[in-house]
């Protein structure tokens, strides 16, 4: 019967999730908190969904919508600047690796930012920095997540039905590889 409720609560966590993603502007916090119920599975065997992500929903909105205008900002940023690159004829040569570095520290710092928030409750500056850290120290942990998050955009594409229940399994699977690397730092800046 546990195996039961464990994948129910993956598919009512998922189904809240996106609820709460349709006003757009509130995708990062309704991730933040699905990250605070997977960490709670985690850590303390409980498997209830709906009352803690409106809890940790509520808790975290200030701290994950200013990450999330953030990120909206660097990614539109990121987005415009690679369009306009193949305009620049010669500069190209030259910005096209500066594009590439930022993007890649862009990905890796992703892969542990909802994890972070999640792990260690500190505002958007602090999970940047926290991010940034353990992406680069725990390059492994990083590069492992951004494949993962691949192979479930891939199981999306090609098995629709996967919609229903991916995201929370992609949140729980992640937040375990960051949980690992958060259990070797005796602490971190918040």
């Amino acid at each position: 019967m546990r195996i039961l409720e464990f994948f129910t609560s993956f598919f009512l966590l998922n189904i809240l999730w996106l609820l709460f993603c349709l006003p757009v502007l509130t995708i990062f916090p309704a991730t933040v908190a699905m990250y605070c119920v997977v960490r709670q599975w985690i850590l303390h065997k409980d498997y209830s969904v709906f009352k803690p992500f409106i809890q940790f929903f509520k808790k975290n909105f200030k701290t994950s919508f200013l990450l999330g205008l953030v990120w909206l900002l660097f990614a539109g940023i990121f987005i415009i600047d690679y369009f306009l690159l193949g305009k620049l004829g010669g500069f190209q040569t030259f910005l096209l690796p500066v594009l590439a570095i930022f993007g890649t520290l862009f990905l890796f710092i992703s892969s542990f930012i909802f994890s972070t928030i999640a792990n260690y409750n500190v505002n958007f500056i602090n999970a940047i920095k926290n991010s940034l850290f353990f992406s680069v120290r725990y390059f492994l942990t990083a590069i492992s997540s951004i494949l993962l998050l691949i192979l479930c955009i891939m199981f999306v594409l090609t098995w629709s039905v996967t919609f229903f229940f991916i995201f929370s399994v992609y949140a729980y699977v992640n937040y375990l590889l960051c949980y690992r690397v958060f259990t070797k730092i005796p602490s971190v800046n918040t």
